[in-house]
């Protein structure tokens, strides 16, 4: 019995240094490719306009691979405005992927609030006032005297807080004939509810001056006034 366990133990020994031997020295080098958008990461396309991809170019190395990225263009619909992410993605020759990425606003070139804005803001919190700003604002037609802007709170999370991109609360804007303005459509900051109008919000064309009376849904008593001037323009 004692022989068998000798003989068995040995046997798995010379086993385990044979492997060993034969992956020592053994390793993979993979080289990752990089990727180089053609043009502007942000990117102003005119509504109605064929969409014409700046597109991007990949190396592995120093070997050109460009040829094999595939992107998501086709997503971008110039017949409707908005913000659209176009994504570019290649694998090298180990089958690892690099990726990169562009937005691209589809807009209505003739909208007269187009530009970028920069914002004041006055919170009132239970009776608590608090002021920010500068920071920047964007608006651009996507037709019908509809309006994309970048953040309904002027920053107010984003910046203000630093909290990123992600509490930035977009939305779409109706322009009425008084230059008063109608709320469309708002995304959900991450506490999941969006912005809303809480009171009349006019447009200055005199001034170009927006001012937006706003809170987040479902917190009535956080109320901004969030005033938009001097625009400059987005390209």
């Amino acid at each position: 019995m004692k022989k068998i366990i000798l003989i068995t133990l040995v046997v798995a020994f010379a086993f385990s240094a044979c492997t060993k031997e034969e992956s020592m020295g053994v390793s993979t080098v993979t080289t990752y490719a990089t990727m180089t958008l053609n043009g502007a990461q942000d990117l102003f396309w005119p509504m109605n306009t064929p969409f014409v991809d700046p597109g991007c170019v990949a190396f592995e190395g120093t070997t050109d691979i460009s040829s094999k990225i595939t992107t998501t263009a086709s997503v971008v619909d110039v017949t409707k405005g908005g913000k659209y992410t176009v994504n570019y993605k290649v694998l090298n020759g180990d089958g690892f992927a690099a990726t990169t990425s562009r937005t691209v606003y589809v807009y209505d070139a003739t909208a007269p609030l187009n530009g970028y804005y920069q914002s004041k803001i006055k919170r009132d919190n239970a009776g608590t006032i608090a002021n920010r700003g500068p920071f920047t604002v964007m608006i651009f037609g996507v037709g019908n005297s509809k309006y994309f802007i970048s953040d309904l709170l002027g920053g107010w999370y984003e910046f203000g807080n630093t909290y990123g991109s992600s509490y930035a609360g977009q939305g779409v804007l109706k322009l009425n004939g008084d230059n008063t303005f109608t709320i469309i459509s708002a995304s959900k900051l991450p506490w999941g509810y969006p912005c809303v109008l809480t009171d009349v919000s006019t447009y200055d064309p005199a001034t170009k001056t927006l001012v937006l009376k706003t809170n987040m849904e479902d917190v009535p008593t956080m109320k901004f006034t969030v005033t938009l001037n001097n625009p400059t323009s987005l390209n």
